[in-house]
């Protein structure tokens, strides 16, 4: 039996989707052999990043850790290569659309995210979460992965209605590479990302997906993200959440399951992700019947048409959109 076999991959890039953040993101194709083609995702590493080699080493480090993550709900790290002194990743090319363009498509229409599709997004990203929280190495040892990213940019839709969370170890590189300097997305962070960024659980995961649901039931961000950085960092230590922006018919079930997962302490939180997948999944149904990836996507379908549905003349269609609003797909999340 052969002990290893060498291939050469080829990808031709398509276009790029995103530029900004720690890379760029690539829409490619992987050639094979007889005309096999597969279209994937490539993220590639900002100059700054792939010349910092203590960010290299924790990058490779948390791509390795992530690699077997096979979850539906989790954008899968197919590749970690290196051409050319470039370090890149290859990944599932999702073609869908990013939770927060999608909060942002209702916004212009005027509309709200139905609350149940709202929840329902949220359980298939705390099932994601489950499974990542909980994984083990070969002697049973906790792997400890945690996202420390969670926020609607890193939740993206497909077009069979899957959400899916992204950007697993890439995160987790990325928040401590300054060695426990407030790193990530400060809009969904925990308190305790502030406060003890370097000594983070499961539960500010939690938290940052809490924000994230609050965010989608209510068109809004819980804090005031527009009073400057520090003003933003002290509304986190404090743990500010403006609760009034919450439309007033929203159950009460639901207003317990948000204050619960926004919790200050980490340990008066759900205990684990599972646990709060359990939740969120009881509130959809518990009488017997709910929403599931086809209600997504038909909804999306009907929502938006010109995006997860073949064109057609629509005598009434009166929206106003940025031009390139559909052209922004899913995986530009990744350069957030």
């Amino acid at each position: 039996m052969k002990k290893a076999i060498k291939s050469y991959s080829r990808y031709e890039i398509i276009k790029e989707l995103a530029s900004g953040g720690m890379g760029s993101v690539l829409k490619a194709k992987l050639k094979g052999v007889e005309g096999f083609e597969k279209v994937v995702a490539i993220k590639t590493l900002l100059p700054r990043y792939a010349g910092d080699g203590d960010f290299v080493e924790r990058f490779i480090f948390e791509a390795k850790l992530v690699a077997n993550l096979v979850h539906e709900n989790i954008v899968q790290i197919y590749q970690l290569d290196l051409v050319d002194g470039e370090y890149f990743f290859v990944l599932e090319f999702v073609d869908g659309i990013s939770l927060y363009d999608f909060v942002e498509f209702h916004k212009i229409m005027n509309k709200r995210l139905p609350l149940e599709l709202a929840v329902f997004i949220a359980s298939r990203a705390a099932r994601a979460l489950a499974y990542a929280h909980s994984r083990r190495d070969g002697s049973g040892k906790p792997l400890n992965i945690i996202h420390c990213d969670i926020c609607p940019h890193n939740i993206l839709i497909n077009q069979e209605g899957v959400p899916k969370i992204t950007d697993f170890g890439i995160a987790k590189a990325a928040t401590m590479r300054d060695s426990g300097l407030v790193s990530g997305k400060l809009a969904f962070m925990a308190p305790e990302q502030c406060l003890t960024p370097g000594h983070l659980t499961c539960a500010a995961d939690i938290y940052s997906l809490g924000v994230v649901l609050f965010y989608m039931l209510s068109n809004h961000y819980s804090r005031d993200v527009y009073s400057g950085r520090d003003a933003l960092i002290e509304q986190i230590r404090s743990n500010y959440i403006n609760w009034s922006v919450l439309p007033e018919e929203l159950p009460d079930g639901l207003i317990d399951i948000l204050r619960r997962m926004l919790a200050a302490s980490p340990g008066e939180r759900f205990k684990d992700s599972a646990e709060l997948a359990r939740s969120l999944e009881y509130y959809i149904y518990k009488d017997g019947y709910g929403p599931t990836i086809v209600t997504l996507a038909e909804y999306m379908r009907q929502l938006m048409p010109g995006r997860f549905a073949a064109a057609e003349v629509m005598e009434d269609k009166t929206e106003v959109l940025p031009p390139d609003f559909f052209d922004r797909t899913v995986n530009s999340a990744h350069h957030e």
